[in-house]
């Protein structure tokens, strides 16, 4: 429920267009993202960099994925 909780934070300042707490919420976010990633054992930096190698390849088309 943590995770949720900041994510939720984030989403909130940006429907409001809060500028000035929108900086704070996604360092909150990452901040516990970080933290679970050294708990699991896992280089967060490293994931992103997998994950985003196998998302430049697909294509969405109206927020449907058509290709992976």
């Amino acid at each position: 429920m943590l995770l949720y909780g900041e994510v939720n934070e984030l989403f909130q300042a940006w429907l409001k267009d809060d500028s000035e707490n929108i900086g704070e919420e996604l360092a909150d976010v990452a901040i516990f993202l970080l933290g679970i990633s050294e708990m699991l054992g896992k280089d967060l930096g490293e994931e992103i960099t997998k994950k985003m190698k196998i998302n430049k390849d697909r294509v969405y088309v109206n927020g449907k994925k058509l290709r992976s």
